[in-house]
């Protein structure tokens, strides 16, 4: 089972959002959700497929969010359609 499935089979809400995009790349933002508590992360991706410039997992959080160990990084390479990031230097 992919791991974004077994966290919605638990009640989790995952959430991807593109934001601002030039020529280089794009950000895209990751919201996990459980009720009332939510984690959020953030990567500035490249538009070649599974690479990033910066990231920054776990910025923003409420609640329980804050205590969950999600892996972020495995949702974002799920989404992707990629095996893992790989940073560029």
């Amino acid at each position: 089972m992919k791991y974004s499935e077994e966290l919605k089979s638990k009640g989790y809400l995952i959430e991807f959002e593109k934001g601002h995009t030039d020529g280089q790349g794009y950000d895209l933002y990751l919201r996990v959700k459980h009720g009332k508590s939510y984690s959020e992360s953030f990567i500035s991706l490249s538009h070649s497929k599974g690479y990033y410039f910066t990231s920054d997992f776990g910025t923003d959080c409420m609640g329980e969010g804050c205590e969950w160990e999600i892996d972020d990084e495995r949702l974002i390479c799920e989404y992707l359609g990629v095996e893992q990031l790989r940073e560029i230097s």
